[in-house]
């Protein structure tokens, strides 16, 4: 969670470069696309509420897949 707590610190940060952010944004979808069994409930109910919508879309699909399931 620390991980993800700092990435979120990044992308929040209106001092830290674009490029920057985006790139965290970009390694969290791909991460959460191809890999979401790294990732526990809890973190995806924590990503799912993030500002940035890319990374609460992906999140929210991946919880409403294990509800299904």
């Amino acid at each position: 969670m620390s991980t993800l707590e700092a990435f979120h610190a990044v992308i929040t940060d209106d001092n830290a470069p674009q490029i920057i952010r985006d790139h965290v944004v970009d390694a969290l979808q791909y991460a959460l696309r191809n890999h979401a069994g790294y990732f526990t409930r809890k973190e995806l109910q924590w990503l799912a509420q993030w500002d940035d919508s890319r990374i609460p879309i992906a999140a929210e699909k991946i919880l409403s897949e294990m509800k299904a399931a």
